[in-house]
């Protein structure tokens, strides 16, 4: 059997994290960088860690990406237009300068052990800016972990992220992403894809702290035999608002996509605007948005758009919203449950996470985070 501790580099930028820093990270999903084959930590506006264990993954601060090849130049803002509105036009204005990671897994390399990426946003009223770029090279199959979150004295501040990931032929990629923000903060996210054929994506995204206001918007392009399925847990407590915008477009034969989002207010407000888009024969894609209210106060919209714009193309949704079943509450305090008890076995039933998404050897630690999360321990 191969030996899976990974064999430290020569080349590497390993600041020091303090305990605390350490807890923080591990509530959204780190684990020690001995453990994973590579692991990049934004910390503020500084690149604090950027650490490859694997021969076939690079990370460098972008800064750095961009002195060091000049293909990287080429992938910056590669699939975003720097002008595409005020929030993305901020994060360009430092374009000379950026901050964020550059994640390389190169040609053909089966990485064995997940590659992790965190920010932290320590400064209270801080503002944070960040442009992330991965490329998953031809061939390649990786892990991967993500994460953002700040310490519990940090109420306000704002974070604009920008993410433009890379797929090349026959790539396969499995992501997983956790977020705590500050119950007061504005955060605006903004991911892009591209993948190219036969690659495979398969990502999972937890968002189930209190914040204030966030808006998620993720672009997608699949070329021919490209397959992509995602997942999002969302949870909104009183006072959080959350706007989750997907498109994804299947743009050559045989591309193929399920969306699933799983959501629960509590008071809050979530809507979920997902857009699936065939522009070639034989695609097929789905949409599913399933919404559970606990309560009166609050709202849920769901808006699914299917666009079918070539022949053959075959595109289909499923779209529910609706509070606690009666009849369900009702039998389960009935065998002795308090009502407090029966409320939260439902939402924990609703909020299940389909393991077939998420690594088998990283399965027992994000349903960790989500049952902290329900209980408000985040």
């Amino acid at each position: 059997m191969d030996d899976l501790t990974p064999q430290p580099r020569d080349t590497q930028l390993l600041g020091d994290l303090t305990n605390a820093e350490r807890d923080m990270l591990h509530d959204v999903g780190f684990e020690d960088e001995a453990t994973r084959a590579g692991t990049s930590i934004l910390a503020d506006h500084e690149m604090r860690v950027a650490l490859s264990n694997d021969p076939g993954v690079e990370i460098l601060p972008l800064n750095v990406a961009l002195k060091t090849y000049d293909f990287v130049q080429s992938l910056m803002f590669g699939l975003v237009d720097p002008e595409e509105n005020e929030h993305i036009r901020l994060v360009a204005e430092h374009m000379h300068d950026p901050l964020g990671h550059f994640i390389w897994v190169k040609p053909g390399a089966k990485v064995k052990l997940p590659v992790q990426s965190f920010s932290l946003l320590e400064t209270p009223q801080g503002r944070q800016f960040t442009h992330d770029i991965t490329l998953i090279d031809e061939g390649a199959e990786v892990e991967m972990v993500s994460g953002s979150a700040v310490p519990g004295n940090v109420q306000k501040g704002r974070h604009i992220s920008i993410g433009e990931s890379y797929m090349r032929k026959g790539a396969r990629c499995t992501s997983v992403t956790v977020e705590h923000w500050g119950p007061e903060m504005e955060v605006y996210s903004y991911g892009y894809s591209q993948l190219d054929e036969g690659a495979s994506s398969t990502s999972t995204a937890i968002m189930m702290s209190p914040i204030r206001h966030h808006t998620s918007r993720s672009v997608s392009t699949l070329a021919a035999g490209a397959k992509s399925a995602s997942q999002a847990i969302v949870f909104a407590p009183e006072g959080t608002e959350r706007v989750l915008a997907t498109e994804t477009r299947l743009a050559a034969a045989g591309a193929t996509s399920q969306d699933i989002a799983r959501m629960v207010s509590a008071g809050g407000t979530i809507v979920n605007d997902a857009v699936l888009i065939g522009d070639a024969v034989r695609t097929n894609g789905f949409l599913g948005c399933d919404g559970l209210k606990l309560r009166d106060a609050g709202e849920i919209r769901a808006v699914p758009q299917l666009r079918a714009r070539a022949e053959g193309t075959q595109l289909s949704h499923e779209a529910s919203v609706g509070m606690i079943d009666g009849e369900k509450l009702n039998y389960l305090m009935a065998s002795g449950m308090d009502e407090d008890a029966a409320r939260d076995l439902i939402v924990q039933g609703f909020l299940e996470l389909d393991k077939g998404h998420v690594p088998a050897d990283l399965t027992a630690r994000i349903e960790e985070i989500v049952a902290k999360a329900k209980s408000g321990g985040m």
